[in-house]
């Protein structure tokens, strides 16, 4: 199996830009510097040869980006430190900055397995992925993009997103801007990051942890690269009938009196399902995070055009033997949803300095956590070859979260994405299934 580079182009943004001032990343943003990659793989039914590709498609698809990153130039620019500052990170576009673009053909896998459900080799997942280029000041860049072709089978569209310039919902409002190869007035991005802001002058000691954190983070990939076992990506479906089963079991449990989602719901779920096939017990303190959208709780509320990261962050802890429990599923959409209905009227950097300080334990530790949201609706993204057969969030490989996004074929149903090695995942997918059943 191996991936053969057939083309690489810059793209630029279009009609030219000139040099913008550079944009100093709000205290949200500058979380992100250190921590990897967003990637995102879309899979495309395309069953056509890669001339066609080449010759009737590329030309279309460099353009409607040209066109998408006038708007979102930030995306072409570099992320550094600011020579005024050593706290302070910016992002800056020069005139000629771009996007690099790598096509690829792919040889040795079959298209309709690789962009499947079931276990998939990771290694072979991140062929697909772009790797994020150094820029020419030493600084790094904010996107790259890769398109790798199956010939007559289809194609995989990859993103690599800098953190640091954007969350998902912004990364998503660019994506779907470029594939519409239109954006109208509503739609323009709010690219002020001073809107954001430090309230309680957390920036600096946000940075000394998240350091710290990023080191922990590399220490614990590097254990699972040299751990023999080999790690696959799987995906499994919450129904929307299931779905509303559980919540009407935490509805029964609390008279209806707190905030009870599809989301809330699944993470209990899921988070359940991954302690009992791990063999967690007792007294283990068990960490759920999640990643909260902050624009309308923000005072005074941001637009949900604002182009950058406004995520806020809740945490929860329950002891293994209460979650693992009969009725631990419940209990634990209990305590998460009572946390998101606690966060109204909280300025966002509470949620996030106490999940900062407790980042250095859960790291070494373990915390599930999510990311990706069914909100982003990602398989309404449509280049021209109709929706995405499959969707994967693949950067959770290096991050042990989960990914969740709405389901492709079952209405009101969720997708869930895991990463762990195929006898972790074999003990996963029993109890996720069986639960299902005693629904």
């Amino acid at each position: 199996m191996a991936v053969r580079v057939i083309h690489e182009t810059q793209v630029s943004p279009s009609p030219p830009l000139p040099s913008q001032p550079p944009h100093a990343l709000s205290f949200i943003d500058s979380i992100w510097f250190l921590s990897s990659p967003v990637e995102r793989l879309f899979f495309y039914d395309f069953p056509h040869p890669t001339s066609q590709f080449m010759n009737h498609h590329l030309p279309t698809f460099t353009t409607s980006l040209s066109l998408a990153l006038h708007h979102f130039y930030p995306l072409c620019g570099t992320i550094r430190r600011s020579t005024a500052s050593e706290d302070r990170i910016e992002i800056a576009y020069s005139d000629g900055n771009s996007v690099s673009i790598t096509i690829a053909e792919f040889d040795g896998e079959d298209f309709r397995k690789l962009s499947g459900h079931d276990p998939r080799d990771v290694q072979i997942l991140r062929l697909l992925v772009p790797k994020l280029p150094i820029s020419a000041d030493g600084g790094n860049t904010a996107l790259a993009v890769q398109v790798t072709l199956f010939p007559n089978q289809g194609l995989c569209v990859a993103f690599a997103v800098n953190h640091a310039a954007c969350d998902g919902l912004g990364s998503m409002q660019f994506i779907r801007a470029w594939a519409r190869r239109a954006i109208d007035e509503s739609e323009v991005p709010l690219l002020d990051r001073s809107l954001v802001r430090d309230t309680r002058s957390l920036q600096p000691k946000l940075m000394g942890t998240m350091r710290r954190y990023a080191d922990l983070i590399a220490e614990h990939q590097h254990k699972q690269s040299t751990k023999p076992s080999r790690l696959v990506a799987a995906t499994f479906i919450l129904p929307g009938k299931e779905i509303d089963l559980l919540k009407k079991l935490v509805e029964e449990r609390t008279a209806g009196s707190l905030h009870c989602s599809a989301f809330v719901v699944t993470c209990a779920y899921v988070w359940a399902c991954l302690a009992k096939s791990r063999g967690q017990c007792g007294d283990t303190l068990m960490r759920f995070a999640f990643p909260v959208d902050w624009r309308s709780r923000m005072i005074p509320a941001l637009s949900r055009n604002y182009f950058g990261n406004c995520l806020g962050c809740g945490m929860v802890e329950m002891r293994a033997e209460e979650l693992t429990a009969e009725g631990g599923v419940e209990v634990a959409a209990v305590e998460i949803g009572r946390h998101i209905d606690g966060l109204r009227g909280q300025d966002v950097s509470v949620g996030l300095e106490m999940a900062m300080n407790k980042n250095e334990e859960s790291a070494k530790s373990g915390v599930l956590s999510v990311s990706g949201s069914p909100k982003l609706r990602v398989y309404e993204t449509d280049f021209g070859w109709g929706r995405p057969t499959k969707v994967e969030l693949i950067s959770i490989a290096g991050t042990g979260s989960m990914s969740l996004a709405e389901s492709r074929e079952v209405d009101g149903g969720l997708e869930i994405g895991m990463v762990m090695s195929v006898e972790d995942m074999a003990g996963f997918r029993a109890r996720f299934e069986t639960g299902r059943v005693h629904l």
